[in-house]
């Protein structure tokens, strides 16, 4: 036994002299668990709920290796941004702009940031191929609940540093698809000093015996601190703490922390739960309150598709009134209504839901679900209770319908959204409001005479394209409470940068989506 716990010190790379500092706590533990290890369950690999779009990415023999940095999911050509995305900018500059980045505005917004986040571009200058600028692109999709993509953009960057593994790692253990991550992390141990992470991985793989010395010799050493340790052996035989009071959640909770808890069903902290913390609610196995509150908050971030919240509203019957259940509801009468035909119920249903949706800051969402079935109906005084909620729905998705607006009244912000959707020349109504006159300067009118403007303009001039854009985003983030100024100005940056249809939207979405929603 001696010789095999020198064999472990040696290939998990431990220091000799920690082993003689074990507790004798963890020692009596794991001589007891070694004669009868505890039966517990390895759940498989679980599959991504989303597939990004990723593009072919090769290297010939010969060349330098791609940069970390220059990976990304979306070419140039899908994006319209410049592959010299951010110009002369150094890696740490790019990488503070991107961690320090809200992901606020409209949805529009959202998704134009995303698509940056997602964005093959040149690395920067001063690239060194440490991955800086891949790491906060990977770190921000993590935070807004992307875990699909971010899974996806890291995993076309080899494991070439421990920053890189440990993101890898994370949204591993996150998702449920720990396989590929704990290979890595067998053959070479030296890309993780988090002994907690290798306790896992020989977990996840089977190996218990190993695992639970490896436990114990880490925190003999004090390379796991006693609360991780303690977490950890409830992991390998949650049978020890039975009867024993649940440990207070630690604040902030760590991935490893939340995984872990999650693992031996120990009860959630009080309170809404980070974004990438929410994945495992919109799985298979997730009750469905669960899934629906999970799927909102992520389609809200932008971070879920959201004909899988629509999914997850038709799965079974509300369980109750209001809220989430309020609106599972609505969406199955909806769907009913719209399969029988009935004009009436259709209004009705329309109404109720655009009225449960629009509350909930859910009302593009509503729209990218249902317009294109909406298109379809044709006109009749039947609808005349639901005609301007129809219509904002359609233009929300980009969408006309010219027979329904020619019998509405339509407010100016309706008319303003109606022109821009349909490209129709863009006049400014001297009784329109400072901000419908903005979106009509920002995106057909003259040069702003700001020096926001100047400045945003003068970024485009030095092919920092990825900076004025985000400039851009942030004058834009408070939507219909922005500064009109500062949406003129956001709009017009937009369409100079060749996002002319993403301005568009935003601004469709600015003129009618309820103010917060």
């Amino acid at each position: 036994m001696r010789l095999f716990y020198l064999v472990l010190l040696s290939t998990f790379g431990f220091v000799g002299a920690g082993f003689a500092q074990a507790p004798l706590s963890a020692i009596d533990w794991l001589s007891d668990s070694i004669k009868d290890p505890p039966k517990f369950e390895i759940q498989p690999d679980t599959v991504p709920l989303v597939v990004p779009l990723i593009q072919d990415i090769s290297v010939k023999k010969g060349l330098a290796p791609v940069s970390p940095d220059a990976i990304g999911l979306l070419s140039p050509a899908l994006t319209g941004f410049s592959a010299g995305l951010w110009g002369d900018m150094h890696a740490g500059d790019i990488a503070d702009l991107l961690t320090n980045f809200p992901n606020e505005g409209t949805p529009e917004a959202r998704s134009l940031f995303r698509r940056i986040l997602l964005a093959q571009s040149n690395p920067a200058p001063n690239d060194v191929q440490n991955g800086l600028v891949l790491q906060a692109r990977v770190a921000r999709l993590m935070e807004i609940g992307a875990l699909d993509a971010a899974e996806a953009l890291i995993g076309l960057a080899p494991a070439t540093n421990p920053s890189i593994f440990k993101l890898k790692f994370e949204i591993s253990i996150l998702t449920n698809r720990t396989t590929k991550v704990c290979e890595t992390l067998k053959a070479t141990p030296a890309i993780s000093d988090d002994l907690s992470a290798r306790v896992f991985c020989l977990a996840r793989g089977g190996d218990w015996n190993a695992a639970a010395i490896t436990l114990s010799l880490g925190a003999g050493i004090g390379a796991i601190d006693p609360a991780r340790e303690e977490m950890l052996i409830r992991f390998l035989d949650p049978e020890l703490f039975e009867g024993e009071p649940d440990p207070v959640a630690p604040s902030p909770m760590s991935v490893m922390d939340f995984v872990l808890r999650e693992a031996v069903l120990l009860p959630r902290p009080t309170g809404l739960l980070p974004l990438p913390y929410l994945y495992r609610d919109i799985g298979t196995r997730a009750p469905l309150r669960a899934k629906l509150e999970a799927s909102e908050r992520l389609v809200m971030a932008g971070s879920l598709p959201s004909n899988l919240l629509f999914a997850a509203y038709r799965e079974g019957k509300a369980a109750s009134s209001g809220g989430v259940w309020g609106r599972a509801n609505s969406v199955q009468t909806l769907d009913n209504a719209l399969m029988e035909g009935d004009a009436g119920s259709i209004s009705r249903a329309v109404l109720s839901t655009y009225a449960e949706f629009s509350n909930a800051g859910l009302l593009d969402a509503l729209a990218g679900e249902y317009a294109e079935v909406l298109m379809t109906l044709e006109y009749s005084p039947k609808y005349a209770d639901a005609k301007l909620q129809i219509l904002d729905l359609l233009h929300l998705a980009n969408l006309s319908e010219t027979s329904w607006a020619n019998r509405a009244v339509l407010n100016e912000s309706r008319r303003l959204a109606l022109a821009v959707v349909t490209q129709a020349p863009l006049i400014i109504d001297p009784a329109g409001s400072a901000m419908q006159k903005s979106i009509v300067n920002g995106l057909n009118g003259p040069l702003p005479d700001s020096p926001a403007a100047a400045r945003l303009l003068n970024l485009l001039e030095e092919n920092r394209q990825g900076q004025a854009i985000l400039a851009s985003l942030r004058l834009l983030s408070s939507g219909a409470l922005a500064d009109p100024e500062g949406v003129r100005t956001g709009l017009y940056v937009l369409v100079a940068a060749g996002q002319s249809s993403v301005a568009r939207r935003i601004a469709v979405q600015i003129l009618l989506l309820p103010v917060g929603g």
